[in-house]
């Protein structure tokens, strides 16, 4: 049996006919491939993250600020560096200063500079926790620096190239020897 279709000319009762994507040349497969080929290519060519260039006071590790005048944050390690990120009252942060004290002297051996920066409460807060960690610190108290680094949560951790590219970032504490956590975090 054949199909009924109308005579040349006349428009079918049912309607027009329902064409088909493939027929009109537009696979649903080739769009989808241009649009994972657009989305890759954004991915590529995007701007890298880079340690933000706004300037952070320091203080000295008895915790009081140094005086020195502000300057950014600027990565002296041969491979890269460590910015640990706490703020004074996250409870986290206080319970893995000693794990990150040890994280930083054991990559210091593999060419890795680490930053502690305080902030996002009040400079005498700030100060205080500067005390329990006993090394020089940067403070960003007004939280700005963190803002611009994309810190959503402490303690963060940012790792870079030497050339302050940010390469892996962790919101929240490992609690594991250095040599784990620094596997984890991608300094071997």
């Amino acid at each position: 049996m054949g199909t009924i279709s109308p005579p040349p000319g006349q428009q079918s009762p049912y309607g027009s006919p329902t064409t088909n994507s493939a027929s009109s040349g537009r696979s649903p497969w080739k769009l989808m491939v241009l649009a994972l080929g657009a989305l890759a290519a954004v991915l590529y060519f995007r701007r890298p993250s880079y340690l933000p260039d706004l300037a952070l006071p320091s203080a000295t590790a008895n915790g009081t600020a140094s005086g020195a005048s502000e300057a950014p944050i600027l990565c002296n390690g041969a491979n890269g560096c460590l910015v640990v990120y706490v703020a004074p009252w996250c409870g986290p942060c206080r319970a893995s200063i000693p794990g990150d004290l040890a994280l930083a002297d054991h990559i210091r051996a593999k060419g890795y500079e680490t930053v502690f920066v305080v902030g996002m409460d009040k400079e005498a807060a700030c100060l205080d926790l500067t005390k329990s960690i006993g090394r020089t610190t940067r403070l960003d108290a007004d939280g700005k620096w963190a803002k611009a680094a994309g810190v959503r949560g402490v303690p963060h951790f940012l790792i870079t190239t030497p050339t302050g590219k940010i390469r892996k970032r962790q919101a929240g504490a490992y609690m594991a020897p250095p040599e784990q956590v620094a596997q984890l975090l991608g300094i071997s």
